[in-house]
Formats: C-alpha cells, structure tokens, sequence
C-alpha cells in the first residue's frame, strides 16, 4: 500500500468521508512543505476553489494527525504527518535552509533516541519533539 492510500485507509477507518477535496490536499502535500497559499494554489489549478472549505479540510486533517502545522522563520508552514515513526505530527526535525528557503526534513532515530533518554527528561513523560534549525550554506 503506498503512502496516500494509507492516508485514505486511515479516514475511512475512522468512520470518516474521504472526500475528492481531501485526497487533492493530501496528493498535493506529498513530499513538500507548502504554505497555506501555496495549498490554495495548486488546489485551484485542480478545480479547487472555495478558501473555506480548503480551511475546514485542513484543520480536519490536523485534527485527525494527518496534516502538521511547522513555524519555519515566522511562516506557516503544513506537512504530513504520518508514514514514519520517526516523523509523527508530534516529532518532527526540520532544516531551512535560509538561502534556498528549502525545507529539509531528517529522519534520525538516534537524534530522538538520544534526546528521549537525556538526563534533563529523566522524570518526564515526553509528549513530542519538535526541532527547526535555521542554516546557511557553508561560504
């Protein structure tokens, strides 16, 4: 099963509608980071129109841990969210690269691992990790 039918399966098994609307959003968050007006564009070139239900979609879809919201540089920013247990809506490690205005994810079991298992959460319970790291490339 590839990844946007897992998507699917995962609205349908929650007894929720998959509507034409929502597979659209979730094709077009494929592999990117897409602002909100960006998702509103490439949602138009598809028939797509209506601003509102393009809000109601999204905040469904991060309601039901689909879709995440990332602050990068004080833009908002939507991805998904699931797929890999390494890249949840709650953990998630970004690079921006602020020359390209690329977004990088990284995918690194020992980053959380290590972090988990610091003494400074020894007597936490760790909800989510959330790291952004603003670069530069080298001169």
């Amino acid at each position: 099963m590839d990844l946007k039918e897992r998507y699917y399966s995962k609205i349908r098994n929650d007894k929720m509608r998959l509507t034409k609307s929502r597979k659209a959003m979730i094709e077009i968050l494929e592999n990117q980071h897409l602002t909100f007006k960006e998702i509103q564009k490439a949602l138009a070139s598809r028939g797509f129109y209506n601003v509102s239900t393009i809000y109601n979609n999204l905040e469904f879809l991060i309601e039901q841990k689909i879709v995440v919201e990332l602050y990068i540089n004080d833009t908002k920013y939507y991805d998904l969210a699931m797929g890999n247990p390494m890249h949840s809506a709650d953990s998630h490690i970004h690079i921006m690269n602020k020359d390209t205005n690329e977004i990088t994810e990284v995918n690194s079991p020992d980053i959380f691992e290590f972090l988990s298992n610091h003494e400074a959460f020894k007597d936490l319970e760790l909800e989510y990790i959330r790291i952004i790291i603003s670069a530069k490339s080298k001169k």
